[in-house]
């Protein structure tokens, strides 16, 4: 079978990483120590390169508009947003994971390996409108996660993690592949064009209902919604830092993304189940913003507070996709830029202070931001975003969500996310004020001053770009939402009826 150039064009964002991530485990076969520090750099630089190579293309792409397609991959404007976005994420997590995997002493080519696989499954993920595709896409990016949360195998930890990982995720993904035989024995098709079509010529079709409902637990496992959220504090802390901050940006982002070609046109607005799913989401986001906030309050764990945060924000994501405008989703796709920096810096500053394993306690953080004032002022940036403190980027994400809930009637809703807002400031102070106001131990001083100080230049950097990105996004968000977010949202509703 011949491949046109234009089919191509839609299969080289998702080939390049796959063939540096099939390429990565051939460089980490040789074993010879004189050169196992070249055989490391050369597989880190490859990733990166992959990463890159992909991203020139899809930017390219981007800049002349073209939108190639091949089968049911179709590499619209839409799904190159979603691939900038990921791509962007998983070069600062193998930056991040240079450092963070020799402090923890575990360096292995198949982590890059499979990172590289899971961002191939991304983009296929919100690069289709036909339900196996969207299937298989799932499978691809979530397989890989679950070993790389597992992969250092001497933590016990990390085997119970990744183990309940997995056994949630195979649950969810069996009750999203139900979801899709139960749409298409009503529908008799895959295509959601299609499927939305027969779904408003129905009415309260039992089978209809229930595969829209199963179809969407599937999301919100993804998402970490409430009450499909256990597997997110155990996950995220068994995973290395970057791995941890890569699943909270890039599988909560690409999740939302492919909510949005999925719903509210192929599965919401127009059928017989409009109002049910429509309720479902509601409980769901509130839900989910009340039990993340609260829980992440008494938290000791620094990195088990960023998961319960992580699960808040999927929250407030939701309400956007409730509203349905197309202005709500427009600030979605906003606030997963700006959830992208501020999250991975974040999770970056537990890299770059050192910390590895368990050490993740708030008492780990005291008086860093006096000794690393760069790091902690950029820290220092990141947290206050995801607080939605203003003039930040997280501040106009949850602005642009908010203010069409109100124009779409939801005035309760909003009001709850605002309150949740004000709730999550005491949690991400706390992060604050041990980096400023408090003194370290005693005995972790006399410690630190035994041992030479852990350097961790490119998780550092990362930190810094992050906190770039969140104040920039905060002072030019008509730009970035203009030029990005509305033009991809827009040729969306064109491919959608």
């Amino acid at each position: 079978m011949s491949i046109s150039a234009s089919e191509w064009g839609a299969l080289l964002p998702v080939a390049i990483p796959a063939l540096a991530g099939s390429l990565i485990p051939l460089a980490a076969l040789d074993r010879d120590q004189e050169t196992v520090k070249w055989v490391r750099g050369g597989a880190f630089f490859i990733a990166l390169l992959g990463l890159l190579g992909s991203f020139l293309y899809v930017s390219r792409l981007w800049g002349t508009g073209a939108q190639p397609t091949f089968g049911h991959l179709r590499m619209d404007l839409l799904a190159q947003f979603s691939a900038i976005f990921v791509l962007v994420a998983a070069a600062m997590t193998v930056l991040q994971l240079w450092d963070h995997l020799h402090h923890e002493g575990w360096v292995k080519g198949e982590s890059l390996a499979l990172l590289m696989l899971s961002v191939a499954g991304m983009l296929v993920f919100t690069a289709t409108t036909n339900l196996v595709t969207l299937f298989l896409g799932l499978e691809l990016l979530s397989i890989p996660l679950y070993a790389l949360t597992a992969q250092v195998r001497l933590r016990a930890s990390a085997l119970e993690g990744g183990l309940k990982y997995f056994l949630t995720g195979a649950v969810a993904s069996a009750c999203f592949l139900m979801g899709v035989v139960l749409l298409y024995t009503v529908t008799g098709s895959f295509e959601l064009p299609r499927v939305a079509s027969a779904l408003r010529g129905l009415g309260p079709d039992p089978l209809a209902l229930a595969g829209m409902a199963l179809v969407l637990l599937g999301f919100l496992f993804k998402v970490s919604a409430v009450p499909f959220h256990q597997w997110t504090p155990d996950a995220y802390e068994a995973a290395p830092h970057p791995i941890a901050g890569f699943m909270s940006v890039a599988t909560k982002g690409v999740a939302f993304i492919a909510l949005i070609r999925v719903f509210p046109w192929a599965l919401g607005d127009g059928t017989a189940g409009e109002p049910k799913v429509k309720a479902a989401l509601a409980l769901a986001a509130a839900a989910t913003m009340i039990v993340g906030n609260l829980v992440a309050l008494h938290q000791s764990s620094v990195k088990r507070m960023l998961a319960y945060s992580s699960i808040s924000h999927a929250g407030y994501l939701l309400l956007g996709l409730l509203a349905g405008t197309p202005q709500a989703l427009t600030g979605m796709l906003f606030y997963l830029v700006a959830y992208l920096a501020m999250n991975l810096g974040a999770f970056g500053l537990l890299t770059a202070l050192g910390l590895v394993g368990d050490q993740t306690g708030f008492d780990r953080l005291r008086g860093q931001g006096w000794k690393r004032p760069g790091l902690g002022i950029a820290a220092a940036i990141c947290f206050l975003s995801l607080a939605g403190i203003p003039p930040t980027a997280g501040f106009y994400g949850k602005y642009f969500i908010f203010k069409e809930l109100i124009l779409t009637g939801h005035v309760g809703l909003a009001v709850l996310g605002v309150l949740a807002s004000l709730v999550s400031v005491g949690y991400y102070l706390r992060v604050l004020k041990a980096l400023f106001l408090e003194k370290p131990v005693e005995a972790e001083e006399r410690q630190a001053a035994e041992q030479p100080q852990v350097l961790a230049p490119l998780a550092g950097a990362t930190v810094l770009v992050c906190a770039f990105i969140t104040l920039a996004g905060g002072f030019f968000q008509g730009p970035l939402v203009q030029r990005f977010a509305e033009r991809a949202i827009a040729e969306t509703l064109k491919v959608l009826p």
